[in-house]
């Protein structure tokens, strides 16, 4: 009896351990929300419509303030650093700065939609070039939108009009362009955004389609996954996509107001954000990067903020 008793007992301690640690795993393993800023205005600090954002070498955090026709530059603790552009087409003005990018030199690289252009800067906002304009032929554009920059310094930009991804050097050289419009393999119905792993392949969202598409470095389809829906994997409309140093895919899934983690063949991972004006709630996400300390940035759109979130 004694005997049964005490096994028992060590039977009963052992599941309340492994319990504990399920649980205590379960919850280690989630998108926390850290800190936000921004709200809706004009002044520094403020934003109208942000969509696009970057990160540095020194984890300064570079949004695309789109309505109000400018980059805005923050400290990885939402401290304003500096802000330049203004509505125009002169150098250093924009017409609806939807995304920007960083190279290896932290140039900052802003796709200037409605110009049918891209600008560079340097880190201080100092204009050093530009390149593109309306059409539909190499290196022109019909209202570009998302844009990257792979290992080598080379610029991908989603031509979302042109329903198309073309592939340029750092001085705006044209190297190649990929897809047509459609719905199969390598076509595309308003690529939006784009981002790209270590080995340079490149992934990009489609806004239509509801999907994610995933390329070899010259354009060569390898796989896709999403549909239209809200189900996990499902996708409504996305916006955004970032990835993380352990090659795990970041999604913003904008009208289901959340963000999705996938890995790099498209498995579902894990998901957070609902609907709402809360910590860690969206209202339509867009823009997401992560910094050097593993930190996610989250273009919360419709609530003109950025929220910031660490995964443990």
């Amino acid at each position: 009896m004694f005997k049964h008793t005490k096994a028992l007992m060590v039977a009963t301690i052992i599941f309340s351990c492994m319990f504990l640690c399920c649980g205590e795993d379960e919850v280690s393993h989630e998108y926390k929300f850290v800190l936000a800023w921004g709200s809706e205005g004009t002044e520094d600090g403020q934003f109208q419509n942000p969509h696009g954002i970057a990160i540095d070498s020194q984890n300064n955090i570079y949004v695309a303030d789109v309505e109000n026709y400018r980059i805005q530059v923050f400290d990885s603790e939402g401290n304003l650093l500096r802000s330049w552009g203004s509505q125009g087409v002169k150098d250093g003005e924009f017409q609806g700065p939807n995304d920007v990018a960083i190279d290896s030199a932290d140039n900052v690289y802003v796709v200037d939609t409605f110009s049918n252009r891209i600008q560079v800067f340097d880190s201080e906002g100092n204009f050093l070039r530009s390149w593109g304009s309306e059409g539909s032929g190499d290196g022109e554009f019909d209202r570009p939108f998302g844009i990257a920059i792979d290992s080598s310094d080379r610029v991908i930009v989603a031509d979302r009009y042109n329903h198309r991804i073309q592939v340029f050097d750092s001085d705006g050289n044209f190297i190649l362009a990929f897809g047509a419009e459609g719905e199969g393999d390598g076509e595309f119905n308003h690529p939006i955004a784009v981002a790209t792993d270590p080995s340079d392949n490149i992934y990009v969202v489609e806004y239509i389609n509801c999907r994610v598409q995933k390329f070899t470095s010259d354009g060569t389809f390898i796989s896709s996954w999403g549909e239209l829906g809200s189900e996990e994997g499902q996708l409504r409309y996305p916006q955004g996509i970032a990835l993380t140093s352990d090659d795990y895919v970041l999604v913003a899934d904008t009208n289901n107001n959340r963000v999705q983690q996938f890995d790099t063949d498209g498995n579902f991972f894990i998901e957070f954000g609902v609907m709402g004006t809360g910590d860690g709630e969206f209202d339509h996400p867009q823009g997401i990067a992560i910094d050097s300390d593993g930190y996610v940035y989250v273009v919360d759109t419709s609530n003109n903020r950025v929220q910031k979130f660490i995964y443990e």
